[in-house]
């Protein structure tokens, strides 16, 4: 009876030992998860062959449950998308896919990505290259890995999928559901008879015309929120608000008039914006 006392005595002692990072009991379990295989409205909207394309590119940020960078990789093959991790722990991956993002986004002469794919290094913003395996992160620092992987801070002319994922204990395979990160704007000239309409875009560097011989443009707009996303079905009530400024010249009339604008671009939506010759005219 007595040994039986000093058992259950003890027993909080030996569990709270094994709460301290540096006691064995708290030893990493490491193991492999493969985040290779990816579903939802990506495969729905482009088909299944998108994945084969080695002009998609995919970066993918793994975090640890406070957030900070475990790990990161901007990849053309999925297949090689395996992290190394320890069991034992909980971490959250974040995925940002780019379908034919090789022609897409910007580049530097030696093939690095940047607009999403922008990393933090060194104190600076860094163009990111394709590493196709994942980079392991210092995780005592604040910021690593990619610069817009939780956040978009600007709009980007392009389609763009994303995810954002819990990574299971033990789970040794995991499939991305991903969600459109964007919406579409429709410019459309009305009464454009002569002269023409310059557009320049606030959230993106984005500059274009439209003329009596092309009327219209269709152009993708990144939504951006003032909270950090979760894609889900919450994704369907997405917005947010597209500025531009819009000139009008024609040179033959010595007209040469602008105005700021405006039309809110809800996600995975064909959102009008028709500007009126009068307008600038009148």
């Amino acid at each position: 009876m007595k040994l039986k006392a000093l058992i259950l005595l003890f027993v909080p002692f030996m569990l709270w030992a094994c709460k301290d990072d540096d006691n064995p009991c708290n030893e990493p379990n490491y193991m492999e998860t493969s985040l290779t295989q990816i579903q939802g409205e990506l495969t729905i909207d482009y088909g299944e062959n998108i994945l084969q394309d080695e002009n998609t590119l995919y970066g993918i940020t793994v975090r640890l449950e406070n957030r900070k960078t475990y790990a990161y990789g901007l990849f053309d093959d999925l297949s090689k998308a395996i992290v190394r991790r320890d069991a034992n722990r909980q971490y959250w991956a974040n995925t940002t896919v780019v379908p034919y993002g090789k022609q897409r986004c910007s580049h530097d002469e030696n093939g690095n990505y940047g607009d999403l794919f922008a990393i933090h290094g060194n104190g600076k913003i860094e163009n990111c290259p394709v590493t196709n395996e994942f980079i392991y992160c210092d995780t005592t620092m604040e910021v690593n890995g990619f610069r817009e992987s939780l956040l978009p801070i600007s709009s980007y002319p392009y389609d763009i999928y994303v995810s954002h994922d819990a990574l299971a204990y033990k789970e040794k395979e995991h499939t991305f559901t991903t969600f459109k990160y964007n919406g579409y704007i429709r410019f459309f000239a009305y009464n454009l008879s002569r002269g023409r309409f310059e557009i320049q875009m606030y959230e993106m560097d984005k500059q274009f015309s439209l003329t009596p011989e092309e009327q219209e443009s269709i152009l993708p707009f990144t939504i951006i929120l003032k909270v950090i996303p979760y894609p889900t079905w919450m994704c369907d009530s997405y917005s947010s608000e597209a500025t531009f400024q819009v000139r009008y010249i024609d040179e033959e009339r010595q007209i040469d008039r602008w105005m700021d604008k405006s039309v809110i671009v809800h996600r995975d939506e064909l959102n009008i914006c028709l500007l009126d010759v009068n307008e600038f005219t009148n």
